[in-house]
């Protein structure tokens, strides 16, 4: 499967569905991850600790561009209903992972 692929129901029907077993419970109410031909996509909810410091993350402010902004595909329209983030980690990536993300938020 390839990374745009994710998001059509007829080759993925299930989404980002795979639990993330070993998440950090200080930054982490619970994720998902799917792994594709080029990259693994990740779904994860930060808990309400969190969500007491980073209310909103809004790419249009500088400050909160440069902290989360080079994360790939990064989506945060569910973020403030649901506390969801979703990013995607190419293959080559070592910098802009899920443990990068785990650091900044905590």
């Amino acid at each position: 499967m390839k990374k745009k692929d994710v998001w059509n129901e007829d080759i993925n029907p299930d989404g980002i569905s795979e639990p993330i077993e070993s998440l950090l419970t200080d930054v982490w109410d619970r994720g998902y991850y799917l792994e594709t031909d080029d990259g693994i996509w990740y779904e994860v909810y930060v808990n309400d600790q969190i969500k007491k410091v980073y209310k909103k993350i809004n790419l249009d402010n500088d400050k909160q561009k440069e902290i989360f902004g080079k994360f790939y595909d990064i989506m945060l329209d569910h973020y403030e209903d649901d506390n969801q983030i979703t990013f995607f980690v190419p293959n080559n990536e070592t910098r802009y992972t899920l443990d990068k993300l785990t650091d900044i938020l905590i």
